[in-house]
């Protein structure tokens, strides 16, 4: 098990080397989409074939869909891994400090049940007033768009979201036959970034502690 002030360097490194993975794979479907409208059957039957099973309606996947999908899955990665942080940071406090009681056994659930245990129980100051904070949270909310609606928002049940939406450049709502949540990259980089800025002020608080 971590050391409490073990947990927030292990935790930056994940954060760094996802960041990497957002820039690669954003670049990966740029070079398939080019690749894909690249391909002829006469010339290059074997990519044709073994890569896209003769496939000829797919430049829209490639340009949008797919990459639509990554970062929605990334968007529920990120935000897995800030809990699982908070959650291995309240735990080791708890065997450190010899708290009165575990995460687990706190009322509540994810990233506002370790804001409460981290405040109340471990006593450590969480920045829990600052716009990174509320960056944060607002990508718990859009998470569960992803993870419980596939992405898919309802104009009555999800105004919060759709606020969300409104007040971020790097976020869209696009309407088919429903409405779905588009991510850019930039958003993935910016959730990055306020989880970063996070771990570090939580860090210095606890040597304050």
């Amino acid at each position: 098990m971590k050391k409490s002030d073990q947990v927030t360097p292990y935790f930056l490194y994940d954060l760094d080397k996802i960041r990497v993975f957002i820039e690669l794979s954003d670049r990966h479907w740029k070079e398939e989409s080019i690749k894909y409208n690249e391909s002829d059957l006469e010339t290059d039957e074997a990519t044709c074939w073994d890569r896209y099973k003769y496939r000829n309606d797919l430049s829209a996947h490639f340009d949008s869909i797919f990459p639509q999908y990554q970062k929605q899955s990334y968007l529920v990665m990120l935000v897995s891994l800030f809990e699982d942080y908070l959650n291995q940071f309240c735990h080791s406090l708890y065997l450190e400090k010899d708290l009165c009681c575990k995460l687990k056994d706190y009322n509540g659930a994810g990233i506002e049940r370790a804001r409460k245990y981290l405040t109340k129980v471990a006593l450590v100051k969480v920045p829990a007033g600052t716009e990174f904070w509320q960056r944060i949270i607002e990508a718990r909310d859009l998470r569960n768009i992803v993870a419980h609606n596939a992405g898919h928002l309802d104009e009555e049940l999800h105004k919060k979201h759709f606020q969300i939406i409104d007040n971020n450049e790097y976020l869209e709502s696009e309407k088919f036959a429903r409405v779905h949540l588009n991510i850019k990259q930039s958003y993935l980089f910016e959730i990055v970034n306020a989880m970063e800025n996070f771990a570090k002020e939580i860090s210095v608080n606890l040597k304050n502690a």
